[in-house]
């Protein structure tokens, strides 16, 4: 792997071109997003491989909605990147099977399936899409992704053992829940 001293801005970088001309359903760029949950990554996780987090927080979607592979970015990214954001892309297949809330419920609640860096960084994700609900003009799919959410965490609240960290963004989630009513 490349140097870490600018790991950060070479996942901006490469998140930018990969995401380039994508639009979030607010309308906004789609870089946005994964620069946010990167904030939120980096506002509640103290750690000695923060920057590895953060990169994986800004690449979190890289595998999922571009044409990125995974040797692309074991090549730019190394190993612990690269698995993490392997960990945080869904199979579509099974997500389609087995209905979203069903499919990442059963994910983010095995430790066996995502990791405890990678529940933190899908958390802040979740934390970021909540906390954009509020803009968007189709109800029908905020009310969705409300129930999905709160199922997600019913289920890891029951299931997992969570960390200070995850606890914490959870917190935040359920207070953005909240205000959603």
């Amino acid at each position: 792997m490349k140097n870490k001293e600018k790991l950060i801005e070479r996942a901006i970088i490469f998140a930018q071109e990969k995401h380039n001309g994508q639009l979030r359903r607010d309308g906004s760029p789609y870089i946005t997003h994964p620069l946010r949950v990167s904030g939120i990554v980096n506002n509640f996780k103290k750690s000695h491989k923060i920057k590895e987090l953060i990169a994986a927080a800004i690449l979190h979607d890289t595998l999922e909605d571009t044409d990125t592979g995974i040797s692309e970015l074991r090549e730019n990214f190394g190993e612990l990147i690269t698995l993490l954001v392997v960990e945080l892309t869904s199979d579509k297949f099974k997500s389609n099977c087995l209905g979203k809330a069903n499919y990442l419920s059963e994910k983010m609640g095995s430790s066996k399936k995502i990791s405890n860096w990678g529940l933190m960084i899908k958390l802040a994700d979740r934390l970021d899409n909540i906390s954009d609900l509020n803009m968007l003009q189709d109800k029908s799919f905020v009310e969705r992704y409300k129930k999905e959410t709160e199922e997600i965490i019913i289920n890891l609240e029951k299931n997992r053992q969570l960390s200070k960290t995850h606890k914490s963004i959870i917190s935040e989630i359920k207070k953005k829940l909240k205000e959603l009513n």
